[in-house]
């Protein structure tokens, strides 16, 4: 509900005027401030990279602040008496206690070595861990054989960076040939770079990288690189740094700059510098930039809303008093004046438009009524003339339906008639074409069952004569090879079997008669006249050959026929005609079982 008034607020004029309005007034700001970003960007990058700069000159006078230091510190107990006279007499708990534990403890040295010159002895010594790399034991022997004050920035690999220096041992006053040199080194970690960040304000972050991308110390906890830093590390920081150039990173949407810088030794790089500084001139820069981007909001806010009245007054007050009269107008309020009629102007023009529309519509809707009530009458004449023909027409139809309706019932019951006399006709060719083929069936199977019949009565004698035969055999003659193959066609079993397999065929064929009896008697073929028959005959033939239906299959049992005949006398009738009759009666019986199975007795 609330979107569907705000869309059909945004619809009237004055709001459309008010969007307008800003619009044009707002384009303005955004194209001015749009303008002084890009005029006042890239001094503004000009002047991040000058804060990057100082601050990596910051950090190397710091680095010569800290290799000036080492120098002083240890040129100062180099020339000392004391260690002078130690390193002579070899009094190494002296310059654990009075020179490397001092030293270590005192100040911010890492390592701490005096060796003697003559045999490279090392006599005294602290910060062990750190004399174990290879490269440091390299730098400590090069710096022993220089025979001067002099030191190195190291970069171990693995440890980081270390300064490194060495100076002669000698007397306070100059005299006496040096003895030895001594070695002292400090590990430029997290808390050496978190001293240059007390001295340094703009700095928020320091690390050192070394040439192979790896972190060797930072200022922080998150010694992992950024996405960029991945990214364009091999293809950007490295070739710059290896020709002397920083990198600079300027990023005003994160507020941070970074630059990486070159450390050297040597006037070689040995390793990369990370620093990172608050973006300042950009942030104070997107201040102003902000505040001027409100301010001409608000004067284009306050310019659009008054010359949104104004338009109003002039052009969307008269149109909505055009608006309302023409409501009337459509509501058929014709005699009321327009108002604006006698203004000036495009307002004034559309107000005359709506008066002559009116008187207009006033003839128009004078002459609409006057052919209307005319039409009216020529209607209502036309009505009644209609009527009377459609009330005879209504008769003379409703009796032509009367008589189609009988017509039609009469139509239905000779198709009726016609579909039962064909279905009739139908059955009864069936019926006479099966008792044609049983009749050719059962003559042609009876005459080699006769066959078979009668010769199975001589079989069964010879074969009896036949097993007396074996047996008398068997007792004058006991040859072992008749034995053995007695043995093997079972003749005992044979002798058993074989006269059940006769009675059994004495039975089929028995069964066969019967069937052929049937098929005969059911035919009537030879009987198409009228005859006396016994209608028991015909029964029993027309179930002997339905046999098959009663007999179990599917989901439906046994149907058990019970036979209960009386003593009927013979029955002149067409034997044929009424066998068919019966194999009719007993199928559609067979059939309604079976459909309704459950009725059945499961037998």
């Amino acid at each position: 509900m609330i979107n569907l008034k705000r869309l059909k607020f945004l619809q009237k004029l004055q709001p459309k005027i008010l969007v307008f309005t800003f619009g044009a007034s707002l384009l303005p700001v955004f194209v001015l401030s749009s303008a002084v970003w890009q005029l006042v960007e890239q001094p503004l990058i000009e002047l991040e990279k000058t804060r990057l700069d100082d601050q990596v000159l910051a950090f190397r006078g710091y680095t010569a602040a800290t290799e000036k230091g080492l120098a002083n510190l240890i040129s100062s107990y180099a020339n000392w008496t004391d260690l002078y006279n130690a390193v002579q007499n070899s009094d190494r708990e002296w310059i654990k206690k009075e020179v490397s534990t001092q030293l270590l403890f005192t100040t911010d040295l890492d390592l701490v070595k005096v060796i003697r010159s003559q045999n490279e002895e090392v006599i005294g010594s602290a910060g062990s861990q750190l004399f174990n790399l290879p490269i440091l034991q390299a730098k400590i022997k090069n710096l022993n054989n220089q025979k001067k004050l002099s030191q190195e920035l190291i970069d171990t690999g693995t440890k980081g960076l270390v300064l490194l220096g060495g100076s002669p041992i000698s007397r306070s006053d100059g005299t006496g040939k040096p003895l030895g040199t001594l070695i002292a080194g400090q590990l430029m970690d997290k808390a050496w770079l978190r001293q240059f960040l007390n001295y340094s304000q703009p700095t928020t972050r320091l690390e050192i990288i070394s040439l192979d991308g790896k972190f060797f110390v930072s200022s922080s906890y998150d010694l992992k690189p950024d996405i960029w830093e991945k990214t364009y590390f091999d293809s950007q920081i490295l070739p710059n740094i290896s020709q002397k150039h920083s990198v600079y990173r300027i990023q005003p949407d994160l507020g941070l700059n970074t630059i990486y810088a070159p450390i050297y030794s040597d006037n070689k790089p040995i390793a990369i510098v990370k620093i990172q500084i608050v973006a300042k001139y950009f942030q104070e820069a997107k201040l102003t930039l902000t505040r001027l981007f409100w301010l001409g909001l608000s004067l284009a806010v306050l310019l659009s809303v008054l010359i949104a009245n104004l338009l109003a007054q002039q052009i969307s007050n008269p149109i909505i008093q055009l608006a309302k009269r023409s409501k009337t107008l459509a509501a058929g309020d014709l005699s009321s004046p327009i108002p604006n009629v006698k203004n000036g102007g495009e307002i004034g023009q559309l107000a005359n438009a709506y008066q002559e529309m009116a008187n207009s519509l006033t003839t128009l809707i004078n002459n609409l009524e006057q052919r209307v009530a005319q039409r009216t009458q020529e209607l209502e004449l036309a009505r009644q003339t209609l009527e009377e023909r459609v009330q005879e027409r209504t008769v003379q139809i409703l009796q032509k339906n009367q008589e189609l309706e009988i017509k039609t019932e009469q139509l239905h019951t000779a198709l009726d008639n016609l579909k039962m006399a064909e279905s009739h006709l139908i059955q009864t060719e069936k019926m006479s074409s099966l008792g044609n083929l049983v009749a050719g069936i059962a003559h042609e199977i009876n005459n080699p069952i006769n066959f078979i019949y009668a010769n199975i009565t001589h079989i069964s004698t010879y074969t009896q004569d036949l097993f007396n035969l074996i047996f008398r055999y068997q007792q004058c003659y006991s040859d072992p090879e008749i034995q053995t193959y007695t043995e093997k066609i079972e003749l005992d079993y044979l002798i058993k079997d074989l006269p059940e397999i006769i009675a059994s065929m004495d039975t089929g064929a028995n069964r066969i008669q019967e069937i052929i009896f049937s098929l005969r008697n059911f035919s009537r073929h030879d009987e198409a006249e009228i005859k006396k028959v016994n209608i028991h005959e015909g029964i029993d033939s027309t179930l002997l050959l339905l046999q098959y239906r009663l007999n179990p299959h599917h989901d439906c049992p046994v149907i058990q026929v019970i036979k209960e005949y009386d003593n009927l006398p013979l029955i002149e009738c067409y034997p044929r005609q009424l066998n068919q009759v019966f194999m009719q009666v007993l199928l559609n019986a067979i059939d309604a079982l079976e459909l309704h199975p459950e009725q059945l007795d499961k037998k």
